[in-house]
């Protein structure tokens, strides 16, 4: 009986000296650090989230999880993870000897364009008996994962008119002059730079004659649109409607990129607060900022389109929209030569609407 007390005695005081300790030194050393392997995906892209977790301490660990939130539209596959309220939770499960490490990595997939971040990320341990439990919360979640918008490849009707009536056209006046195009050739005054002595005509007339060339500008276009799925309470269409059309967003961009035309971007959608106003000049980087844009952007605006754009005169307009909205119509009114690109099904006769749609299945709920 007295050996018996003795070892609970012995047992309570072992029990005592190990949740003192690791209640003071058991996540004291700890190390943890969740990040994205790349810093840009596109949609439909793998890639990895990495943990990384190191007790630098004496006492070992016999059990720590990990606990974290990301959007729903990051997959993991293989991990166990619960969906709430579009927020996906994921908890991973270590065991840590004293003063070793462990590297775990996880295989997701961006369904979705977005910015996304790890956030409320949270250890939780005990001791060794499973009794005392002690959390913190990691300082180290990584930072934005960018998922550019995935181009929906299609063929775009409206490219084959850019490609006859785009390029340089003549004007009035221009600081630019064309060489290839030839207004006139008069006599040379001697103010006249040499390069546009035309030699033919001068030994013809027997006179210097200089090249008169036509100025010329380059014609604009202006593209304006919008992803609303709503009008006067009503939703007229799905989220999947509203998606495609910034994929079709994206395609337009790329294949105005390809013939290096320069256009002019708005819409009633914010990026980060600010409605998507800006010029783009027909460049590589000029598209993969529009495409980070994009990525960025706002899924339901507040405004109608036609109070947040700005349309200027003697422009080539083109109206993008999931569907035929009151508020296209009226800028369809007030542009009747405008293009409108309409991602959804729609009944018209006008040869100046272009529907690139997908078959899917709109929302006409009240």
């Amino acid at each position: 009986m007295l050996k018996l007390l003795l070892m609970l005695m012995l047992f309570g005081v072992a029990y005592l000296i190990q949740a003192v300790l690791y209640e003071k030194y058991g996540m004291k050393s700890v190390s943890y650090r969740c990040h994205f392997d790349r810093e840009e995906v596109t949609e439909g892209d793998c890639f990895l989230l990495i943990e990384e977790i190191e007790n630098r301490g004496f006492l070992p660990l016999p059990w720590i999880r990990s606990e974290y939130a990301v959007s729903q539209n990051l997959d993991f596959a293989g991990a166990h993870s619960t969906v709430t309220g579009g927020t996906r939770f994921v908890s991973s499960l270590f065991f840590l000897r004293s003063r070793s490490r462990i590297r775990r990595q996880w295989h997701v997939r961006a369904l979705l364009r977005g910015e996304y971040t790890i956030e409320k990320v949270l250890l939780v341990s005990s001791d060794l008996f499973g009794t005392a439990r002690s959390s913190m919360s990691a300082e180290d979640a990584g930072g934005v994962l960018v998922v550019l918008p995935k181009c929906y490849e299609t063929e775009m009707p409206l490219l084959h008119s850019f490609n006859r009536t785009m390029g340089d056209e003549p004007v009035r006046y221009s600081f630019v002059n064309d060489p290839a195009l030839l207004a006139e050739t008069r006599i040379y005054t001697g103010y006249e730079p040499l390069r546009r002595i035309d030699w033919k005509t001068s030994a013809r007339m027997g006179v210097l004659m200089v090249r008169n060339e036509e100025p010329v500008q380059n014609q604009k276009i202006c593209i304006c649109f919008t992803i609303q799925k709503s009008e006067f309470g009503r939703r007229y269409v799905s989220e999947d409607v509203s998606e495609h059309t910034v994929r079709v967003m994206a395609e337009l961009f790329r294949q105005f990129t390809n013939q290096m035309l320069s256009f002019q971007v708005q819409s009633n959608c914010t990026v980060h607060g600010e409605f998507f106003s800006m010029m783009c000049d027909g460049s590589p980087a000029g598209y993969l900022r529009l495409l980070r844009n994009l990525s960025a952007l706002d899924s339901e605006p507040d405004e109608m389109l036609r109070n947040c754009v700005t349309i200027p005169n003697g422009v080539r307009l083109i109206l993008v929209a999931p569907y035929l909205s009151e508020d296209i119509r009226r800028l369809k009114a007030e542009h009747p030569s405008a293009d409108v690109i309409l991602t959804s099904p729609c009944e018209t006769d006008d040869m100046n609407f272009i529907p690139i749609y997908e078959e899917v299945e709109t929302d006409e709920t009240e």
